[in-house]
């Protein structure tokens, strides 16, 4: 394969330039490993308030190629030289520097190979950490608080959570019993829909409960008397 290395460099005359006569260009590079190294020898003719001059200039150069190529059997050449007048008396030239007979060195997939297999038992010993690391994220899981539905939550405030007996009258053999339900205050609930949902009185709403303010999440005592 082959790499293209561009250059440039303006060379400065003496004089004002009219024109580019002749021009020519001879390198004189060499390469050891990665690091190219030489000069180039730029010569030609130029004219000047009608007049005409020879010039010449040694121009050195230093580059490197990218490691991931083998260059054992690189050679170097010139692709492409062409030059421009850039000022009164500047010329800039532009060089390509071609390397030849590249290759690529192999990717570290194809030599994966040579790296030795990992040993039976710490494999096993890996898998076995993996495995606890599962059990322990298992076990968080479990431990973890169910969250109720809506559904489930309005079935659990609705569940009656103690029955409480009262004797009112111990000299007759009538007893008077009383259950209640605790409800917990949801949005929009207000006092009156709490006793319209379930028919009791104020009173004996507050007979059980202070009632301020409903304060969403608050948990309310709801009495049912039975005789």
């Amino acid at each position: 394969m082959q790499k293209i290395i561009p250059f440039k460099k303006e060379m400065v005359f003496q004089n004002t330039i009219d024109e580019i006569t002749s021009i020519s260009m001879d390198h004189h590079l060499s390469r050891e490993d990665y690091t190219i190294k030489g000069n180039f020898i730029v010569e030609g003719e130029y004219a000047y308030s009608n007049k005409k001059d020879k010039f010449s200039f040694e121009i050195p150069y230093s580059g490197t190629l990218e490691e991931n190529y083998e260059v054992e059997n690189a050679i170097l050449d010139i692709d492409d030289f062409y030059y421009e007048i850039v000022g009164p008396n500047k010329v800039s030239i532009h060089i390509d520097i071609l390397v030849d007979k590249l290759s690529e060195k192999p990717l570290l997939e194809e030599v994966i190979e040579d790296i030795p297999m990992l040993d039976e038992e710490f494999v096993k010993e890996d898998r076995t950490v993996e495995e606890k690391e599962v059990e322990v994220e298992q076990v968080k899981e479990e431990r973890l608080p169910e969250v109720a539905s809506e559904s489930e939550e309005e079935s659990e405030t609705e569940r009656v959570e103690n029955v409480v007996q009262v004797f009112s009258n111990t000299d007759s053999m009538e007893e008077s019993y009383m259950t209640y339900r605790v409800y917990i205050v949801r949005e929009g609930d207000t006092v009156g829909s709490i006793l319209e949902k379930y028919q009791i009185t104020e009173d004996s709403l507050r007979k059980y409960n202070v009632i301020n303010e409903l304060t969403l999440g608050e948990k309310l005592i709801i009495p049912n008397e039975k005789n």
